[in-house]
C-alpha cells in the first residue's frame, strides 16, 4: 500500500512544482508528466521490493528442502512487513505459512494464518476450508470453500474437496448439488459427472484422480500430511508473492 502513496505524492509534487516553476502554464499542462512520475516510482519501487522478498523466499525454500520447516516459517514470517510496501505480499506470505502449518498438523495455527491470507490462489481458501473441516466448524468451511470455488470456478479439484467435506458430514444431498453446480461451471467434467453418480448410487467419491493434489490436503481418513505433501507453489516457494517468477538459468 505504501508503494501506491508513495508513488501518488512523487507524482503529485512533480507537478505542483512544474506549475508553480512555470515550467508548464496550466494544471492540466502538469497532469501528464505527473502521471508519468507516478508509474515511474511505482515500477521503481516495486523492482526494489521484488530484490528484498527474492531472498527470503530463497532462504524459506532452502529450508524446506533440508526439511526445517520452523526455519522456513521464520523466513516467510521475517518477509510480513513489506507487506506494508505491497497490498498483495502478506495475503501470499499468510497463504504460504498457513499451508505449512496445516501440513504439520497445527490446525489452529493454520485456521489463524489463512484467515489472513490472500483468496488466490485457490489453494489458500481450500486449506482453511479443510481446517475448519478437521475442526467441525462447518459454517466457516461452507464459508472458506465458497470463496475456493468462486475463485477458481473451472478447479474440478475445488468442487470435489468441498463436496468429499460435505459428504463426509453426512450431508449427501447438499454434496450432490455442489457437485452439479461444479458441472454448470466445468461441463463435460467426467470426474465430477462420475462422483455423482457415485453419491448418488450410495458409493464413495473417486479421489485418486487427483494425484498428489488431493493428497496434498489431507482429508482422507488416515492420509499423511506433511511437506512432501504439499502442492509445489507452496512445497517449493517458486512463486514469490506478487510478482511473476522470472525462469533460472541451469548451470
Amino acid at each position: 500500500m505504501l508503494t501506491i502513496v508513495v508513488s501518488l505524492i512523487s507524482g503529485i509534487l512533480v507537478g505542483a512544482l512544474l506549475r508553480l516553476t512555470g515550467a508548464v502554464h496550466s494544471i492540466p499542462g502538469a497532469i501528464l508528466p505527473a502521471l508519468a512520475v507516478t508509474l515511474i516510482a511505482a515500477v521503481f519501487l516495486l523492482r526494489r521490493l521484488s530484490k528484498r522478498i527474492e531472498p527470503i523466499v530463497a532462504d524459506a525454500q532452502r529450508h524446506m528442502q533440508g526439511g526445517r520447516k520452523e526455519m522456513a516459517l521464520k523466513a516467510l514470517r521475517s518477509g510480513l512487513w513489506l507487506g506494508r510496501w505491497h497490498p498483495l505480499i502478506e495475503g501470499q506470505l499468510r497463504t504460504q505459512i498457513g499451508v505449512l502449518e496445516y501440513a504439520s498438523g497445527n490446525v489452529d495455527n493454520a485456521i489463524a494464518e489463512l484467515s489472513k491470507a490472500s483468496s488466490r490462489p485457490w489453494e489458500g481458501p481450500a486449506f482453511l476450508g479443510c481446517a475448519h473441516f478437521k475442526k467441525r466448524n462447518e459454517g466457516d468451511m461452507v464459508k472458506a470453500f465458497e470463496k475456493a470455488v468462486k475463485v477458481a470456478p473451472k478447479e474440478g479439484i475445488a468442487w470435489t474437496l468441498y463436496a468429499f467435506c460435505m459428504n463426509a458430514r453426512g450431508k449427501k444431498d447438499e454434496a450432490i448439488k455442489i457437485l452439479q453446480r461444479g458441472l454448470e461451471k466445468i461441463p463435460g467434467d467426467a470426474r465430477l459427472q462420475g462422483n455423482v453418480e457415485n453419491l448418488q448410487a450410495g458409493k464413495k467419491l473417486k479421489t485418486a484422480p487427483y494425484g498428489d493434489t488431493w493428497t496434498a490436503f489431507g482429508v482422507e481418513p488416515g492420509a499423511p500430511v506433511g511437506p512432501a505433501n504439499l502442492p509445489k507453489y507452496a512445497r517449493g516457494y517458486a512463486q514469490r508473492p506478487g510478482f511473476r517468477q522470472k525462469p533460472q538459468r541451469k548451470r
